[in-house]
């Protein structure tokens, strides 16, 4: 089968190169978030129905010997998936997309999950010629400690795409855009009224828990996946529900993501 080579779709993970949470290097930390990936993202990288991605997860230099002890614990990942530095994540992504038109920086947390078909509907995807970002804002929210489960939408998701001239990336002059840019940047919403994503609520999360978002909720709405898309980047707006309670719908759901 022929590859396409207009795009190279970079599914770029932060895993602990950044200062968010004081004990990222240690120990603990490092051993607990591996096996979350191992148990959850990995799962939902290797279930993709397209493989044709790669998948970089860049950690702290100074975390080097913590990361691959913890790594030799589980078995090899496949050559698409890594774990990098940044520096080295940079000389990959050089090399990987020299003969693509367009690289598509991809995003996922270490422990979230995207639906099997989502780098797929990727490559199919034709945007328009202006377009920076693919925002999708809808997906679910899942808590693995209590089994719970419900539909969410997000005006600005940590997911989706944003899109970079292959040419002026190599010549240095690509905008550095990421998903948090997407509200400032031409930009099209994708998968609408189609939960893609899933946030992982696991138990040690720093952004929110299942009962917080509870109480996100719109005036006589009652379906996330029922409003439209949402374009007004100057006043946010979340909003979960229902819960899903059914056992075999709960279990159904999840065999698409992981």
């Amino acid at each position: 089968m022929c590859v396409s080579k207009e795009k190279k779709l970079v599914v770029e993970m932060l895993f602990n190169n950044w200062g968010a949470t004081a004990d990222r290097l240690t120990k603990g930390w490092i051993e607990y978030r591996i096996d979350l990936f191992m148990k959850y993202a990995l799962q939902s990288l290797l279930l993709q129905s397209s493989q044709d991605f790669t998948c970089y997860l860049l950690y702290d230099p100074n975390s080097e010997k913590l990361i691959q002890e913890t790594l030799k614990k589980y078995p090899p990942l496949p050559s698409n998936i890594r774990f990098v530095t940044p520096k080295d994540y940079q000389a990959h992504v050089i090399q990987d997309i020299r003969e693509f038109k367009y690289l598509y920086r991809v995003y996922l947390s270490s422990d979230d999950m995207y639906h099997k078909d989502f780098i797929k509907k990727l490559h199919d995807y034709t945007p328009r010629k202006d377009t920076v970002a693919l925002i999708p804002q809808y997906g679910y929210i899942y808590d693995s400690v209590q089994h719970r489960l419900g539909k969410f939408f997000f005006w600005l998701p940590s997911y989706g795409a944003t899109l970079i001239r292959v040419d002026e990336y190599l010549r240095g002059q690509a905008a550095r855009t990421s998903w948090r840019d997407a509200f400032k940047v031409p930009r099209e919403f994708i998968n609408i009224k189609e939960p893609i994503w899933i946030n992982h609520i696991h138990g040690q999360n720093t952004g929110t828990t299942f009962d917080n978002v509870l109480t996100w909720k719109i005036a006589n709405v009652h379906d996330a996946c029922s409003l439209d898309p949402w374009d007004n980047g100057k006043q946010p707006r979340a909003f979960f529900g229902p819960e899903i309670t059914e056992p075999n719908e709960i279990e159904r759901i999840l065999k698409n993501f992981f």
